[in-house]
């Protein structure tokens, strides 16, 4: 595993840089690292490709009830009262996101 620092202007690099690339970057204990995938998978059962298109359908479901503010109101009470506790979800979008994967 590389370690890899930068200089002053860049604040963050996670992830890949591109599609095809087999090195990501992450942070862990405070330590930016570069790391190289073995063996990423490519290819899916037919059940998880249903699990991504139904994840995939719920995440949009769920942006388009956060950015109207009338399909967002009756989610708006339990995200208020969740938003200050401990583990609460911060942001609008992944309480309704929460909410929908639970029905």
């Amino acid at each position: 595993m590389a370690q890899v620092g930068y200089i002053h202007p860049v604040d963050k690099v996670t992830g890949k840089l591109s599609k095809s690339d087999d090195v990501y970057f992450r942070m862990r204990n405070g330590k930016r690292y570069a790391v190289k995938m073995k063996n990423p998978r490519t290819e899916f059962s037919d059940k998880e490709k249903v699990l991504h298109a139904r994840f995939g359908d719920l995440s949009k479901q769920a942006s388009a009830i956060a950015k109207d503010p009338e399909l967002a109101a009756p989610y708006m009470a339990g995200y208020e009262a969740q938003k200050e506790t401990e583990g609460g979800k911060q942001s609008l979008y992944h309480y309704v996101l929460s909410q929908l994967t639970r029905k």
